[in-house]
C-alpha cells in the first residue's frame, strides 16, 4: 500500500527531462520542445533567477540594488519608442551593463580599472556601448549577420585600462542577447544572439559528434552560433537558440 509521498514521486516521473544515449557512459538531454518548456518553467519559479527577468524590479538604493536586467532593457525599449522616462540613454546602458554583469557573474570588473570614481570594466564597457549612436545600436542588434557581428567585436575587445587586458566575449553575447530579448519581443529578431556560455560550450562537441557535424572553432562567436544552429536543425526539433541555451545550461550546470 503506497502513501502520498510515493504517489507524488511517481506522478513527478511524468515530468522528467528526456534523454538520448550518446555512448555507453554518457547521455545527452534531448532537444525537445517539451524539455525546453519544462526548464523554462523551472527557471521562471526559481528565486535565484526569476528576479533578473522581472521588468518591475527597479533600483532600491536602501538595499544596494541597482535594478534587474529586464527593468533596464525594458526602459531601453521605451527610450527607442520615444516614451517618457526618467533616465537618459547613457544611464540606461550603464545600469544595464551592471545588472547583466551582476546577475550572470561575468566578472567584467576583474581588471580593476579606476577612473573618475568609477571602477572596473563595467565603466569602460558601458562607455563603449553608450558611445554607439542609438540608431546604429539597433541596427547591430537587428542585423547581426549583415553587420558581421560588429557589436560583439566592439564589446568583447580587450579593455584598454587597468592592471591587465580582459576579453569579455561572454558578457558581449549576454548584452546582445538580453537587448534583443526585450527590444524585439515577439519578433524573430528576439532570438538573434545565443549566449556564449562555458557550460554550453563544453557540451556542444558531444552534440556535434552525435549529429555528425564537422568540428568548429567554438572560441569564435560566429562559429559557436553556427554550431548551435546546425545542432538544432539536425535534431529535427523546432526550438529557439534561447531554449537550447537554457536547456543545456540547466541540465549540465551541476554535472561533472
Amino acid at each position: 500500500m503506497s502513501n502520498f509521498i510515493t504517489e507524488e514521486y511517481n506522478e513527478s516521473l511524468k515530468f522528467h527531462l528526456e534523454e538520448i544515449n550518446f555512448n555507453a557512459s554518457t547521455s545527452l538531454v534531448a532537444l525537445t520542445r517539451k524539455n525546453v518548456a519544462l526548464v523554462e518553467m523551472i527557471i521562471k519559479y526559481d528565486s535565484a533567477y526569476s528576479k533578473a527577468s522581472d521588468t518591475n524590479a527597479a533600483p532600491n538604493h536602501n538595499k544596494n540594488y541597482c535594478g534587474s536586467t529586464a527593468f533596464w532593457m525594458s526602459l531601453l525599449k521605451k527610450y527607442f519608442n520615444r516614451e517618457q522616462i526618467d533616465y537618459d540613454y547613457s544611464e540606461i546602458i550603464q545600469n544595464a551593463v551592471i545588472a547583466i554583469d551582476r546577475e550572470n557573474s561575468t566578472h567584467i570588473n576583474a581588471d580593476v580599472i579606476k577612473d573618475n570614481n568609477n571602477s572596473g570594466g563595467r565603466y569602460e564597457l558601458a562607455e563603449r556601448i553608450s558611445n554607439i549612436d542609438p540608431k546604429n545600436l539597433i541596427n547591430y542588434l537587428k542585423y547581426p549577420e549583415e553587420t558581421n557581428y560588429e557589436l560583439i567585436e566592439i564589446i568583447s575587445t580587450p579593455t584598454e585600462k587597468g592592471n591587465f587586458k580582459r576579453t569579455n566575449l561572454s558578457f558581449a553575447s549576454k548584452f546582445c542577447h538580453y537587448a534583443c530579448f526585450y527590444l524585439f519581443e515577439g519578433e524573430k529578431e528576439q532570438d538573434n544572439y545565443p549566449i556564449y556560455d562555458q557550460i554550453v560550450k563544453n557540451h556542444i562537441p558531444n552534440y556535434m559528434k552525435y549529429y555528425e557535424i564537422e568540428k568548429k572553432n567554438l572560441k569564435d562567436y560566429k562559429e559557436y552560433k553556427s554550431a548551435i544552429d546546425e545542432i538544432i536543425l539536425k535534431s529535427g526539433y523546432q526550438i529557439s537558440r534561447n531554449g537550447f541555451d537554457h536547456l543545456i545550461w540547466y541540465y549540465y550546470k551541476n554535472k561533472k
